[in-house]
């Protein structure tokens, strides 16, 4: 009861509103966790701690091991990896309903990148060895929660081959279209991206420099394909960026 009273006034004072249910119904409501059986669910709800998070707070720190994995119950989570020329690539975000950390949390080696919050965030930390014991209690828990984790490390490497293989523009493209598809809102007959990204975090998160994340986006906003706002960004019509990504 102590858990869950801890999270009910957590999630009172979360940037980000909180579904007022018991956690486990809250967890069903997430794409990711749907098709999991109820008692599954109870398990895996069961196997974590609510963690309010700060904005800027980390997670996960690279280079350092971690003894848990995350569920972003409210709020978003960004990945950053630090190269060794210095440079710092924003890899993924992380909204409601995602997993963060699956590999350093499961496996207990060090993180390859940064997991913090991007604004005031809800999650529910699930450390590895109670994930270990609600496993070793229901043995087919494993296999119902093993495509769920593969899934999101395939979804996470595949932010990283994108910022080395494809063009710059396209990178652009793809970024904003993975945006309005996973947190996108209808407004006005355009889609409106509720997250605030600088140009650098742009620019990292699509492998190249500031110069030319001001350039593409200064062009995109004449052409009147995505204009920035206050809060975040609309695209105002995604048919170009199709295009440019060839689809």
């Amino acid at each position: 009861m102590g858990q869950r009273a801890d999270f009910m006034d957590q999630a009172e004072n979360a940037t980000e509103p909180v579904v007022d249910r018991a956690l486990n119904e809250q967890l069903a409501a997430f794409p990711l966790f749907a098709g999991l059986p109820p008692e599954s669910l109870s398990r895996l709800a069961g196997s974590g701690v609510p963690r309010f998070v700060r904005q800027d707070e980390s997670v996960l720190q690279q280079g350092e091991p971690s003894p848990s994995l995350f569920i972003v119950l409210s709020g978003r989570l960004k990945m950053t990896r630090s190269l060794s020329n210095g440079r710092s690539v924003l890899l993924a975000l992380f909204n409601p309903g995602d997993l963060v950390g699956i590999a350093p949390g499961l496996g207990g080696g060090p993180s390859d990148s940064t997991v913090e919050a991007l604004e005031s965030s809800l999650c529910l930390e699930v450390s590895r060895q109670s994930l270990l014991t609600a496993m070793g209690e229901r043995p087919q828990f494993l296999g119902e929660l093993l495509p769920i984790l593969t899934r999101r490390v395939a979804e996470c490497n595949n932010c990283a081959v994108e910022a080395t293989f494809f063009r710059v523009e396209p990178r652009f493209a793809r970024l904003f279209l993975r945006l309005a598809e996973s947190v996108g809102q209808p407004r006005d007959g355009a889609t409106f991206i509720p997250v605030r990204l600088s140009r650098q975090d742009l620019a990292d998160m699509a492998g190249t420099t500031i110069e030319t994340s001001i350039r593409i986006l200064s062009r995109w906003g004449k052409e009147g394909v995505v204009e920035t706002i206050p809060g975040g960004f609309l695209i105002r019509d995604q048919a170009p960026l199709a295009r440019l990504c060839g689809d």
